[in-house]
This record gives C-alpha cells, sequence and structure tokens, in this order.
C-alpha cells in the first residue's frame, strides 16, 4: 500500500488562498468562493499524489513546477513527502517575475520545508526498521 502524499502551504501560499477566497466571496458570494477555493485544493492534492505532471520551470530564477487550479495556478515544488504550495498566482499574472521578485525568506522556507520533511521521512525509516 502506497504512503499518501501531502501539501504544505507556505505562509505566502496561505495568504494568497485567503485573498482569492475573500475576493470571490465580495464579488459572488459564499457558495461560489467556497467551490472555487475547494477546487483549488483539489488541484493542490492532485499536484501532491503527483508532483512530476507539473509543468516544470527550470530556466527561471528559481525553478519550480506549476499546475492550473481553475483561473489561478498552483505553483510549487517537490519535498520528500509530497509538495510544498509555494504561491497561489492568477494565470494572466507574470508568474516569472513573481517569483524572482519574491524575498530571500521566501527561499529559505522552502529549504526548511524540504529539510525538515527529509529528516520527518528518515525517522520514519528507522522506526520501520525496528
Amino acid at each position: 500500500m502506497s504512503k499518501s502524499q501531502v501539501f504544505y502551504l507556505t505562509r505566502r501560499a496561505a495568504l494568497d488562498l485567503r485573498d482569492i477566497y475573500d475576493r470571490s466571496r465580495r464579488e459572488w458570494g459564499e457558495a461560489t468562493a467556497s467551490r472555487y477555493i475547494a477546487d483549488i485544493y483539489a488541484s493542490m492534492s492532485k499536484a501532491a499524489a503527483n508532483p512530476d505532471a507539473g509543468l516544470l520551470r527550470k530556466h527561471r530564477s528559481a525553478p519550480f513546477l506549476m499546475v492550473p487550479a481553475r483561473k489561478h495556478f498552483v505553483v510549487y515544488d517537490r519535498i520528500a513527502d509530497g509538495i510544498a504550495v509555494l504561491a497561489v498566482m492568477y494565470q494572466v499574472r507574470d508568474i516569472e517575475s513573481l517569483i524572482s521578485n519574491l524575498s530571500p525568506s521566501f527561499i529559505e522556507e522552502i529549504e526548511k520545508l524540504k529539510e525538515n520533511k527529509t529528516k520527518s521521512g528518515a525517522k520514519r525509516s528507522e522506526k520501520r526498521k525496528r
């Protein structure tokens, strides 16, 4: 049986989702906003289950993968047990320049997620051997 993959949200991604929800609720109402956010979460779950399905943007300022989620892109990177969602961005925006302008703390957060998930994966492997 394969272990289920998970996704983690960076602070930036969590703020993006909150902003998307708030704007959708103001413009189209609670029910539509909830469905829209649920669809974005479904896209993140699918990406976590199959991280290689995303379009790799490796020749960029920071390599990342992305998948469409309705009128947005879920921008992510692989980690040991799934994906780290870096941002959720409207599709017509210049994603490359937005990613390149993110603060160094954003990149540090991603690296810490990768490091922590690698360490926790190693600990789980050691427990299974016992």
